[in-house]
C-alpha cells in the first residue's frame, strides 16, 4: 500500500499519443518523497481501470492522497477521483494543489472533497506536509498551506522563497519509475514525420507582464532556470533512456536568457531534435540558421492577435510588425513554427477580430513551414490582470468549484461576446484546418485523404478571407464531432 497517492486528473482534452504529455507536475512533487515514501501515481487520462488502481493503492499506510489542477475541465476529473477517495477512506486527507488551488484557494477548500490546498511549487510545502500528517503534528507552522479546522479555515503565512519558488537548479531528477513512460510518449505525425518525444522543463515562471496569463501572478515575474550544462546532461539522459527523436522543452518562455539558450543549442549540436515556445522579439534577436544546425526543429510563438490595440491592452510586448518580419525570418530558416491566436477579449470590435483573421492569413501565406495551433477564446482564469476587466465587463465570478470546471480554451458564454458566438465558434472550429498541414499526415498518408485537406483548407481561407465567418451546416457538424471526441 502506497504512503502517498498523487492524482492527475483528465482534462478533457485526452488523445493519446498527441495531447497526454508526462503528469510533470505531480512527477516534480514526487520527485522529493520518493527517496523516503512509497508513493503511487494515478494519472486518470491513461489508466482506463484508474479506480482499480487507486483502490489498490489505498490501505492504512496511506498518508493523503494528492491531486493536481488547473482551472477548468481537469477540477471535473479531480472532483470525481476525490469523490470515489471519501467512498473508499472517509478520514483520509486530501490534499490539492497546481495552479487553480494556488489562485483561488479559499474556494477551492469550501468543497467537501478538499481537506487542504498547498499554494505554489508544491515540492517542498507538499512533502511538510505529509510529514506533520506522519507525526500526527499541527499543519499551522507549514507555510503556504490553507485548509479546514473546526470547521474554519485557515491560511498559513507565506514561506520564505525557496519553498514557494524552487530553484530549478536544484531539482531532483523526476522519477520516471513511477509511470509506464512509454505510454506517453507522444509518437504523432509532426510535420511530415513520425517521432518519439518526452517534455522536459528546464526553467519556471515567467518575466513578462501579459494580461490574459495567470504566470504573472504564480511566478511574481520570477524566472529561475537550470543551468545549460544541467538542461542537456538530463535531456541526453532522457533522449537514451527511452530512444527518443526529440525533446520537447516545456518552459512557458525558452530563450528568456537568449545567451542561455544559444548555449543550449551549442551543447545539443545536433544530438537530439528539439522544440521551444518562444516569442517573435526572441525570433528576431536570435541566430535561427545555426539554432536549426543544432537540431532545433519547431518553435510555438504566441501571436494573440493581430490587432495592435489589443496588443497594447494584453501588455503583450511586441508588434504586428515582429510578428510579420519574424514569420519571414523562420520561412527563411526552414525551422517549422505554429502560432497560438486568441480572441473574444473585453473590448474587443468586429475590427480588432478581422486584424487577427489578416494576419493569420498572411503569416501563411509568406511561411509555406507554418501552422495555425488554433484560435482559441479568451478565457478569463483567476490571477490574470485581465480578470478584473472581465468582471467590470459583467463576467460572474463562479462561487463554487463545480463551477469553475466548465472553463476551457473552447469557452463561449463571457457576456460581450454572445452577439459574436457563431462567429468566433466558425474561427474556433475552421483554424485548426486553414492551414491545410496539420492533419496532413495523420492519415497514412492517404492521398485521398491530403486532397480532401487541402480543398477544406482553400475552402476556408476564402472564407477567412471574405470575412465570411457565419457558423453554417459545415461547422455545425465539426462543432457536433468536436464535442462528442472532446467533451466540450
Amino acid at each position: 500500500m502506497a504512503n502517498v497517492v498523487l492524482i492527475y486528473p483528465s482534462t478533457g482534452l485526452d488523445i493519446k499519443g498527441v495531447s497526454v504529455w508526462l503528469p510533470l507536475s505531480v512527477l516534480h512533487v514526487a520527485s522529493n518523497l520518493v527517496k523516503d515514501y512509497d508513493v503511487v501515481i494515478v494519472d486518470q487520462r491513461i489508466d482506463e481501470n484508474w479506480k482499480s488502481k487507486l483502490s489498490a493503492a489505498l490501505g492504512q499506510e496511506t498518508l493523503c492522497v494528492g491531486i493536481s489542477s488547473m482551472t477548468g475541465t481537469q477540477i471535473k476529473g479531480g472532483l470525481s477521483a476525490a469523490q470515489y477517495v471519501r467512498e473508499l477512506a472517509p478520514e483520509l486527507p486530501i490534499v490539492w494543489g497546481g495552479n487553480h488551488p494556488t489562485l483561488v484557494p479559499h474556494s477551492t477548500v469550501m468543497h467537501p472533497l478538499v481537506d487542504i490546498v498547498v499554494l505554489g511549487e508544491g515540492e517542498i510545502t507538499f512533502r511538510r506536509c505529509v510529514e506533520a500528517l506522519e507525526r500526527g503534528e499541527s499543519l499551522n507552522e507549514i507555510p503556504d498551506l490553507v485548509f479546514k479546522k473546526d470547521g474554519k479555515f485557515v491560511q498559513t503565512g507565506s514561506g520564505t522563497e525557496p519553498s514557494r519558488f524552487i530553484d530549478p537548479s536544484k531539482g531532483l531528477i523526476l522519477p520516471y519509475h513511477l509511470v509506464d513512460v512509454e505510454r506517453y510518449i507522444s509518437g504523432p505525425i509532426i510535420f511530415g514525420k513520425k517521432i518519439r518525444a518526452l517534455p522536459h522543463i528546464s526553467s519556471q515562471g515567467c518575466p513578462h507582464q501579459c494580461t490574459f496569463c495567470c504566470q504573472p501572478v504564480l511566478s511574481k515575474r520570477k524566472w529561475r532556470c537550470q543551468p545549460a550544462e544541467m538542461v542537456v546532461e538530463r535531456a541526453l539522459e532522457l533522449k537514451n533512456r527511452f530512444n527518443l527523436d526529440a525533446i520537447e522543452f516545456h518552459d512557458e518562455e525558452f530563450f528568456v536568457n537568449r545567451n542561455r539558450g544559444v548555449e543550449i543549442a551549442e551543447l545539443i549540436g545536433g544530438k537530439f531534435e528539439w522544440y521551444v515556445q518562444t516569442r517573435m522579439d526572441d525570433i528576431l534577436a536570435l541566430d535561427l540558421d545555426r539554432l536549426a544546425e543544432n537540431g532545433l526543429r519547431v518553435v510555438q510563438p504566441g501571436i494573440e492577435t493581430g490587432s495592435p490595440r489589443m496588443l497594447e491592452m494584453i501588455k503583450k510586448g511586441e508588434t504586428v510588425e515582429d510578428f510579420i518580419e519574424g514569420n519571414r525570418r523562420l520561412a527563411a530558416s526552414g525551422l517549422n513554427s505554429t502560432y497560438n491566436f486568441m480572441m473574444g477579449y473585453p473590448t474587443e470590435t468586429k475590427e480588432d477580430l478581422i486584424a487577427t483573421v489578416e494576419l493569420a492569413l498572411k503569416l501563411l501565406e509568406e511561411n509555406v513551414h507554418a501552422t495555425i495551433s488554433g484560435f482559441y477564446v479568451y478565457v478569463p482564469y483567476p490571477g490574470a490582470e485581465l480578470y478584473q476587466q472581465a468582471v467590470i465587463d459583467g463576467f460572474e465570478e463562479p462561487k463554487h468549484l463545480e463551477e469553475w470546471s466548465a472553463f476551457n480554451r473552447q469557452h463561449l458564454v463571457t457576456p460581450w461576446i454572445s452577439s459574436q458566438k457563431n462567429e468566433l465558434e466558425m474561427l474556433l472550429y475552421t483554424s485548426k484546418l486553414i492551414d491545410g498541414r496539420r492533419f496532413k499526415n495523420t492519415f497514412s498518408r492517404s492521398r485521398t485523404m491530403e486532397f480532401i485537406l487541402k480543398a477544406v483548407s482553400s475552402f476556408y481561407k476564402f472564407r477567412w478571407r471574405k470575412h465570411d465567418f457565419r457558423k453554417t451546416l459545415d461547422i455545425e457538424l465539426i462543432a457536433f464531432a468536436a464535442k462528442k471526441i472532446f467533451n466540450w
